[in-house]
């Protein structure tokens, strides 16, 4: 896809990946990296790739796993606590992960609440508006409610389409998860597009700040 520039989200389960890889050697732009999960969870690598990604000549990005069945602001908290209390002006926006692994609770209306809850915690912490990571079947599920549509998507779906499937509530995609079975020196990825160039990613970055 030569309209799309290329990016890989990774976490501990990639090890030191990031350490072999650099823009001289990859074809890729971005990097995302796990931060956090609920309210325990810390990827024990998060700071070295938090380190390590910009350093070796990506834009780099951090998500968190959400759970369902944990307070937003306990979640917000453990980001907070991985992250630190100021986000890169350079960096890609916080990401929320809201997948089938997320829904350990049933109330329809309590998780749509709660969930954006946590994401108002994080636009307030970071004067950023942060990126839903989510599937077309997650999405129109539990996300099928118009105030979530504020907020850029990144969309799973691995195909070889041109296109990815969309959940309703999102009129057009900011990433693309569109592989699981990525490889790089012998280390499974998943791979990235951003829907733009370079420099339309670097103003989608700028534009993500929210004005005071």
């Amino acid at each position: 896809m030569s309209d799309y520039i290329k990016g890989i989200d990774i976490s501990h389960d990639q090890g030191n990946l990031i350490d072999s890889i650099n823009t001289n050697n990859t074809d890729l732009s971005f990097v995302f990296c796990k931060a956090s999960g609920g309210i325990t969870i810390q990827d024990q690598d998060f700071a070295h790739n938090w380190e390590m990604i910009p350093q070796q000549g990506f834009i780099r990005g951090a998500y968190h796993f959400y759970y369902t069945n944990d307070a937003p602001q306990s979640q917000a908290d453990n980001f907070f606590n991985v992250v630190g209390n100021d986000f890169p002006s350079d960096a890609l926006p916080p990401v929320v992960d809201f997948e089938n692994g997320s829904i350990k609770t049933t109330d329809h209306a309590q998780i749509i609440t709660d969930l954006l809850d946590f994401l108002e915690l994080l636009e307030q912490k970071y004067q950023r508006t942060p990126i839903i990571y989510t599937n077309k079947s997650t999405g129109d599920s539990y996300l099928n409610d118009a105030r979530f549509a504020k907020y850029p998507l990144w969309v799973s779906n691995p195909t070889t389409a041109s296109a990815p499937k969309m959940p309703s509530t999102w009129a057009d995609w900011t990433f693309w998860q569109y592989s699981f079975d990525g490889n790089i020196n012998g280390i499974p990825v998943d791979e990235d597009y951003f829907n733009g160039s370079l420099n339309d990613l670097k103003q989608f970055i700028r534009q993500s700040a929210i004005s005071s």
